[in-house]
């Protein structure tokens, strides 16, 4: 018999007669906790030793870093253990130099261990790390070993999320009580942690049990489905309308989202007109025809947030509401009064508000609401502009001393003092609601904002104790999404995790987001609220059909899920044709989905960043993948070499498929014009200027124009080598009618990338940017019409600009309101100036243009389309007789008549042309070429 495995056959003798041992029995050795699973040995100086997985006998415990069994803190100073010894049952654990003992219970069970803090004397610390265990492993699926910390109480804090971790690490809290904190350790080889996960939950945790999600999310058909979001459209006329709509998307749920005429966020009280039966009909009719049809319903609520038409709002705000903070009148006020005198300075409140913004306008005086216009920044302390009994409340007077509350509101809700009864109220008529109705999953968006209840290093503990309170009240097992994640909500979640939909860069930012979610949750994915987008400029791309066969791609390759939001329903599909074409595509990529059509080493082909695919009928007439390139060029005659261009072919020789798109216009007149960015002398010290390390940047100005010279010493790698000018625009500037860009640019043929970035104040834009690049490999000065909004190119570079993928590819900033632009030199090659002159930096209009009688050279063979498409049209070309043309929503508005031989697209590089009828505003077209692969 192998010597290491005796522990466990001698452990497992144990338990079957009853017996928990916690630690080994002999005091002059290292302290051993040890289950059918592992081994962690703590030794007597109260430092980690070792971490074994009884499997293989591997030791996994980290040795590069120092690893103390348990760290205390005090005053923001950290005080490692100094020893450990077992003494009655429990692990004494001193801390020297704070002069403090922690005493932990340790019980082991077959698959985990669970420590619980019994008490800690002396110093009393802020917090103590109780386990702290670093694991050599990356924490990802695919690895032999992983291990986690499971907090088993909500006193408990663990900021490493489930199932798989690195640092296996719970902390007790002063401010939660020290005593009484709990959590399992939970380790093992990969297939037997989420098992191990379920046991340490069912027989350990003193939260709420949900058999549907968390470690049993995988095994519940539903974690993994599609669904349509209803707003408030779906009602009991058209309910057959939205089965149908449903089922023809080879969907089977529908998320009914609260808030506006649909029913209101913290009362849940359903718009009357539409639903005069109230819940009641949703629990008889609604969901009882919706199951019968295959399909489940998930009530999607914003939280704790409260609806300002709600009940404790109006008529009468309900004092349990939270505030920032108190003022107090200085004098009795009238009922009529617009100014309020208080005695507490004002001159630090703001006014910005939005719905990012963690701000109000809303002061809670008595049984009123007022909202205020101003603040004085000095004494006498005054709000002006007060307008008088918002909300449904009325006007009233107010006697001095009488408290002013100045609400809390984010999202354009009020929110609950958590610490009233108001808080599990609301979650209890979350509960209510589900019970009632039989709802089989709950959305709690918004949750994101918890830190605004008790700011951010709470909000763990606040979106944790709601979640909980809903699970607590619920007659039986619901799973949830929410819009955060924290560490106790891994066990309540059936998926991960619903990127809200991008507006340009699709599939870019598809792919960000599934590498951004696989990781060591071990949950089902969800790929993200989608919207289907017509056309928008400059801002939004249209989704066109090779978007949603690539995004359909990736469910198979991740057997994910997708949602479609409010701009798709029974009403967009019947007016938008293209979205219709985009629902019928995604059918396709259900069913074959739910076909298990193809092998994991096919799906992971499917799901590769980067690659795209079609789809086709093969000779058997089934639908399937095969792999395809989208090859777009924007051609513009005002830009001359803009009209010849080539593209590679990396598949077999085959004719040619293509778009030729008509793109907005920008003017040409400069008396239109809007200066967005000169560099004179005047107004070159009023730039800002940065750059990344090892890049410098040099600014000259010869009247109007500017001259930018950069270089590149090589101490970061090219692709974020940067160099930036930044101005604040004050007053902003309203751009609303100006939207393109025009400007002279002199290029030095460097391959460096120059970017012209507009933005807008963040609580009107959520931190967007709209970029335009011009790539510099050309030399002299050209002009250039810039009109659409970058995106997926902004993911080649480093930036160092604190933007994320939403900035980027979601969010969209407000023309009416530019009060930022910056001008970068991104992409600076090594040891060579890159010097390039710009002139001024001008706004124009987007004119809309209608193409006319394109002509398309592929490989020297000229091909002339007889049609005139309007701006946001398109010609799809896949024969001489199969030249469709289409309108701005994909509606068919006839053929074009084809001239010229069709030509084929060669394997290898390949030369094309562009041209067009001319006009006095020179129309702008994207041509994008589709090329095609092998069957997948």
């Amino acid at each position: 018999m192998h010597a290491r495995r005796l522990p466990y056959i001698i452990i497992s003798l144990l338990l079957l007669l009853g017996a928990q041992p916690n630690c080994n029995a002999d005091d002059s050795q290292s302290i051993i906790l040890e289950n059918s699973l592992f081994r962690y040995v703590i030794g007597t100086n109260g430092w980690n030793q070792a971490f074994i997985d009884l499997a293989t006998g591997t030791n996994y415990s980290r040795t590069d870093s120092s690893a103390p069994c348990a760290i205390a803190w005090k005053s923001g100073q950290s005080h490692v253990a100094t020893s450990a010894r077992r003494q009655d049952g429990r692990i004494l654990i001193r801390f020297d130099k704070l002069d403090t003992e922690l005493s932990l219970k340790a019980v082991v069970h077959p698959t985990f261990v669970v420590f619980s803090v019994e008490s800690v004397t002396g110093e009393q610390p802020d917090k103590v790390w109780f386990i702290n265990v670093l694991l050599n492993v990356e924490g990802k699926p695919g690895e032999a070993f992983g291990g986690c910390a499971l907090a088993l109480n909500l006193k408990t804090r663990v900021d490493a999320l489930p199932a798989l971790q690195r640092d296996l690490r719970a902390t007790a809290e002063q401010d939660l009580g020290l005593a009484g904190a709990r959590a399992a350790l939970v380790a093992g080889p990969l297939p037997r942690v989420l098992p191990a996960i379920q046991e340490a939950l069912a027989a350990a945790s003193e939260l709420p049990l949900c058999k549907v999600a968390g470690p049993w999310a995988a095994q519940q058909p539903g974690s993994r489905a599609s669904y349509l979001f209803n707003f408030g459209a779906l009602t009991l006329s058209n309910l057959t309308e939205w089965i149908a709509t449903v089922q023809s998307l080879g969907f089977s749920q529908i998320e009914h989202h609260g808030g506006g005429n649909f029913f209101r966020f913290g009362d849940f009280q359903l718009n009357q007109q539409a639903w005069p039966g109230g819940w009641g009909t949703w629990e008889k009719e609604v969901l009882p025809r919706l199951r019968k049809a295959g399909i489940a319903s998930v009530f999607h609520t914003y939280a704790f947030f409260i609806d300002k038409r709600s009940k404790y709002v109006s008529p009468v705000p309900d004092p349990r509401l939270d505030a920032f903070r108190a003022f107090t009148l200085a004098a009795p006020m009238a009922a009529e009064a617009t100014e309020i005198t208080v005695n507490e300075r004002t001159a630090e409140v703001s006014l910005i508000t939005g719905f990012n913004e963690q701000n109000s306008v809303t002061l809670h005086i008595g049984d009123e609401l007022v909202t205020f216009g101003g603040a004085t920044k000095e004494p006498p302390w005054k709000f002006t502009g007060v307008v008088r009994g918002v909300h449904g409340t009325k006007p009233a007077g107010h006697e001095k001393g009488v408290r002013a509350r100045h609400l809390k509101e984010l999202f354009g809700l009020f929110v609950p003092d958590v610490e009233s009864t108001l808080f599990e109220e609301i979650a209890a008529n979350h509960a209510e609601v589900v019970n009632r109705c039989g709802f089989e999953g709950i959305y709690l968006d918004a949750i994101d904002g918890a830190s605004i209840l008790r700011g951010p290093d709470k909000a763990w503990y606040w979106g944790g104790k709601f979640v909980v309170e809903i699970q607590r009240r619920l007659n039986q097992p619901v799973g949830m999404e929410m819009s955060a994640m924290w560490h106790h909500f891994w066990q309540y979640r059936t998926r991960w995790q619903a990127w809200d939909f991008p507006v340009r860069g699709h599939v870019r930012f598809n792919d960000i987001h599934a590498q951004s979610i696989n990781g060591g949750l071990l949950l089902p994915l969800h790929l993200g609220w989608w919207s289907l987008h017509s056309f928008n400029p400059p801002q939004v791309e249209p989704t066109y059909p090779e978007v949603i066969e690539t995004l359909g791609a990736r469910l198979v390759g991740w057997d994910a899920g997708a949602s479609l939001t409010a701009a798709v329903g029974p009403a967009s599909l019947a007016d938008i044709p293209s979205h219709r074409r985009s629902v019928d595509i995604l059918r396709a990529c259900e069913e074959l989905r739910r076909s298990e059509a193809y092998s994991a080493s096919q799906r992971a082909r499917l799901r590769q960043p980067g690659s795209e695919f079609g789809l086709l009928e093969n000779r058997a007439g089934q639908k399937r993948f095969r792999e395809a390139k989208t090859h777009a060029h924007v051609a513009a005659p005002a830009q001359t070499l803009s009209l010849a261009w080539q593209m590679t072919n990396a598949f077999a020789a085959q004719p040619v498929t293509f778009r030729i798109e008509t793109l907005m216009a920008a003017s040409t007149t400069r008396t239109s014009s809007i200066v967005l960015a000169d560099f004179s002398k005047a107004a070159a010290p009023e730039w800002k200027q940065s750059q990344a390390p090892g890049v410098s940047l040099a600014l000259s100005s010869d009247g109007p124009t500017a001259w930018l010279a950069a270089t590149n010493q090589g101490l970061v790698p090219r692709r974020g080598a940067w160099a930036r000018l930044e101005r604040q625009l004050d007053p902003p500037l309203n751009l609303s009618q100006h939207q393109a860009l025009a400007i002279e640019v002199q290029g030095d043929g460097s391959g460096a990338l120059l970017a012209i970035r507009m933005e807008s104040p963040a609580h009107l834009s959520f931190g967007a940017v709209a970029d335009r690049y011009l790539l510099l490999d050309f030399t002299g000065p050209r002009q250039f019409s810039l009109v659409e909004t970058e995106s997926s190119r902004w993911s080649d570079y480093t930036w160092n600009d604190d933007k994320s993928p939403y900035n980027i590819y979601r969010e969209t900033i407000n023309f009416g309101m530019v009060n930022k632009v910056s001008v970068w030199l991104q992409n600076v090659p090594m040891h060579r100036e890159v010097k390039v002159a710009l002139g001024p930096i001008r706004a124009v209009p987007m004119q809309a243009i209608s193409l006319k009688n394109p002509v398309l050279t592929v490989g020297g063979k000229k091909l002339t389309i007889r049609a005139e498409v309007p701006a946001g049209g398109w010609i799809e070309g896949r024969s001489p007789s199969g030249c469709q043309v289409y309108g701005p929503k994909g509606e068919p508005i006839g053929r074009a008549t084809v001239e010229g031989e069709w030509p084929e697209v060669p394997h290898g590089p390949l030369d094309l042309t562009f041209a067009c009828e001319a006009q006095e505003v020179p129309p702008r077209s994207r041509v994008v070429i589709f090329t095609t692969g092998d069957e997948i």
